[in-house]
């Protein structure tokens, strides 16, 4: 019979690409003596962030979001001092792990008493998010209307009235997706010789624009207002949130259509949101990722960004939030695939045994989104690395060198 140990503590990792996120679980399984496991999001008690990674920010902003906040460690090479949070500097080590991770089990501890989970248990298998389909099932009691929106419930009366920013996912099949997301004439993707040829520049679309715009209203923390010589688009960074007046099929049409505006068309500048007469609609807010993966995806039409080579390769630098996301065919595989490690696109296709449109439109959502990323990792800036192992394996690299010479 084996024994069980009460104190592994489940914890979910945020802002490491696939490298680091292997680094971490055997940093977590050995140095730190299998004190923690890594779990999905909604088994864990502790979050462990990458506060130097590039989407830190909206990786906390998600973790403190919760209804119930658990203990955050965040991982930086800076000291960080931000309330409900333990501090790690990098690069870790076991002890100062340790005892972050001590301190969040006493956080836990004072917080419910029942709270610390048993080892040996199966990891549980989370509940499928059930997405809205594009097509209506074969049987009545899951009869779901057409890219029907479920309205998830809020206390805030202005919330509620936000629909778009709170839309459920939806899930495009196979037979619906070149009707929905469009095609691309005058390549064939069952050649992989036209792969090459299956590119876009989104800066040439609306796509580009709005990207580029949402980056500096970020940058420069203010409400700005992209005129394009199309609707106007406000972009609000403190609730993470756009605004566009158009309906969905109005959208999609533009996104697919090459632009070339000039200086003169195109404008963009401040606005005040408590005077500006958009405050007032808040049926056109919708949640910035979610607007941009979708762009991506209507943009894309199935082709992939023209600044990605085939073979070069690519991962995830966070799982993207399904619940919220257009869902193209193979999309949860395809992440499933950059998550564990970085891969070639060519590859993912030859893997997964799929057609190349459905990993070309994911890597154009995700890179629009930013947790796509060329394959240069840090997992060796994470960890503290072993001077003595260092110095051993040059000495003895130095020492073959000299047998060897002496052999000659």
């Amino acid at each position: 019979m084996k024994s069980k140990s009460p104190k592994i503590l489940p914890v979910c990792l945020y802002g490491m690409d696939g490298r680091t996120l292997k680094t971490m679980l055997m940093f977590l399984q050995g140095p730190c003596r299998g004190m923690a496991q890594v779990v999905d999001e909604e088994e864990g008690l502790v979050d462990i962030i990458d506060a130097d990674a590039t989407h830190a920010k909206d990786n906390l902003d998600h973790c403190l979001a919760r209804q119930s906040v658990r203990p955050i460690i965040l991982l930086s090479l800076e000291h960080i001092k931000i309330e409900h949070t333990l501090y790690v500097k990098k690069p870790i080590n076991a002890e100062s792990m340790v005892t972050a991770l001590q301190e969040a089990v006493q956080l836990l501890s004072n917080k419910n008493k029942k709270v610390e989970p048993e080892l040996e248990k199966p990891e549980p298998t989370p509940e499928p998010v059930q997405p809205e389909v594009i097509r209506k099932p074969k049987k009545e009691k899951h009869k779901v209307e057409v890219l029907s929106t479920e309205k998830k419930v809020y206390t805030n009366d202005l919330e509620q009235k936000k629909i778009h920013k709170h839309e459920a996912a939806t899930l495009i099949d196979e037979q619906h997706f070149s009707a929905y997301i469009g095609t691309v004439s005058g390549i064939d993707f069952n050649d992989p010789e036209q792969w090459q040829a299956a590119s876009y520049e989104p800066r040439q679309y609306y796509q580009g624009y709005v990207q580029s715009s949402i980056k500096a209203a970020f940058d420069k923390g203010q409400v700005l207002k992209l005129e394009s010589g199309w609707k106007p688009l406000i972009i609000l960074p403190h609730s993470y949130e756009i605004w566009l007046a158009v309906d969905e099929k109005q959208l999609r049409a533009f996104a697919g259509v090459a632009i070339n505006l000039g200086p003169s068309t195109m404008s963009l500048a401040p606005v005040n949101p408590k005077v500006d007469v958009f405050a007032n609609d808040l049926e056109h807010f919708q949640e910035v990722n979610a607007f941009l993966w979708k762009l991506a995806c209507w943009t894309s039409k199935g082709r992939y960004p023209a600044a990605f080579d085939l073979s070069s390769p690519v991962y995830l630098r966070q799982w993207p939030n399904f619940t919220r996301l257009m869902i193209t065919p193979h999309a949860m595989r395809i992440a499933a695939v950059l998550v564990a490690g970085p891969k070639p696109i060519t590859d993912i296709i030859e893997g997964l045994k799929i057609q190349p449109q459905y990993v070309f439109i994911f890597i154009s959502a995700a890179h629009a989104t930013g947790i796509l990323g060329l394959a240069q990792r840090q997992a060796d800036k994470i960890v503290e690395t072993s001077v003595s192992s260092v110095s051993t394996v040059k000495k003895k690299s130095l020492f073959g060198r000299i047998l060897n010479k002496l052999r000659s």
